[in-house]
């Protein structure tokens, strides 16, 4: 086995694999992560055998998880790619993969804007200001950011502090407005026409939530159950058994983070909208808690999402699935 060290670079491994070993059978596989699927791609034009794979699907013993570093992880993907213990993950089309980019990228930004709101309430809390509104936590209207703009401050630090916060917030509110019309657009172009009509039949899916589950889920025909589509977004049970004890631990720390939050919350609007799911809820809280029960409504839901997706039907309200 030879040890080999280069820059993360497709063109230099390429050449170094047909240099010193012309005429072989090639076998690749990396993490995914990083470098995402271009590496892929390049060497599948030149008929090498690469797969990407998740970084937790690779067995390890406790003295690798101790004691980690690029070249041990090299060496373990190295040996369980040999033993054909290694399973690659799907790899999106250029265009799902660009689309779906940009739909992460609004995530985020509504994650930096609800920074930036709790950045500014703190900063007025954390300086002894008050403004005179009930409302100032949840409604962020023009009229309210005026009022911060126009309340008196102790000193000009603070004031240039708190109006330095504002136009930042401002300046993520305007990107995620014309991110978001840039995603409205894209979901009536190319292959997402026909699916947005089947999922918008949903009452608690709009085009937002439409992107995110096409985008991330892609093709729901790879997931052949309905317990592997859970379980890739993540809702499903942690479990450790051993012998007699078995332990629950809560929904699996393994998830699809943009795609399950969505779901979740989705869950919740369509108990109210959705006669028959609302009789679910109800059915699964004389068992458990609430919380607990959602979750059940979740599986119910993604299970009528791909339901409607594969069949190509649209969502019919108060059917008992």
């Amino acid at each position: 086995m030879e040890s080999y060290s280069q820059d993360p670079c497709e063109g230099n491994l390429l050449n170094h694999l047909r240099n010193k070993y012309p005429g072989a059978n090639y076998q690749i596989s990396y993490e995914a992560g990083f470098c995402g699927f271009g590496i892929q791609r390049f060497l599948k034009k030149w008929d090498f055998n690469c797969i990407i794979i998740n970084p937790t699907d690779v067995p390890a013993s406790v003295k690798d998880k101790k004691r980690k570093s690029d070249k041990i992880d090299a060496r373990k993907i190295s040996r369980e790619l040999a033993n054909c213990a290694l399973e690659g993950i799907y790899v999106p089309t250029v265009e799902m993969e660009h689309t779906r980019t940009l739909v992460r990228q609004r995530d985020r930004l509504v994650q930096d804007q609800t920074r930036c709101k709790n950045r500014i309430w703190h900063m007025l809390m954390f300086s002894g200001l008050r403004l005179d509104t009930e409302k100032s936590q949840k409604y962020w209207s023009r009229r309210f950011l005026e009022m911060q703009r126009q309340m008196p401050c102790k000193t000009q630090p603070v004031r240039y502090a708190l109006n330095t916060a504002i136009e930042e917030y401002l300046q993520i509110r305007k990107l995620l407005s014309q991110t978001t019309k840039q995603v409205r657009i894209l979901s009536q172009q190319g292959p997402f026409i026909g699916v947005n009509k089947l999922l918008l039949s949903i009452p608690v899916i709009w085009i937002v939530n439409a992107m995110i589950t096409m985008t991330e889920l892609q093709d729901m025909r790879r997931s052949k159950t309905l317990d592997k589509l859970c379980y890739y977004v993540g809702i499903v049970p942690d479990t450790d058994s051993s012998g007699i004890n078995e332990k629950v631990k809560g929904l699996a720390h393994r998830s699809n983070r943009y795609l399950r939050p969505a779901i979740v919350e989705s869950s919740w609007v369509i108990i109210r909208k959705d006669p028959a799911m609302l009789h679910l809820y109800k059915k699964y809280c004389q068992k458990m808690v609430p919380n607990k029960a959602i979750i059940k409504i979740s599986r119910q839901l993604l299970s009528r999402i791909r339901y409607v997706s594969n069949s190509r039907v649209e969502y019919e309200i108060g059917l008992v699935g």
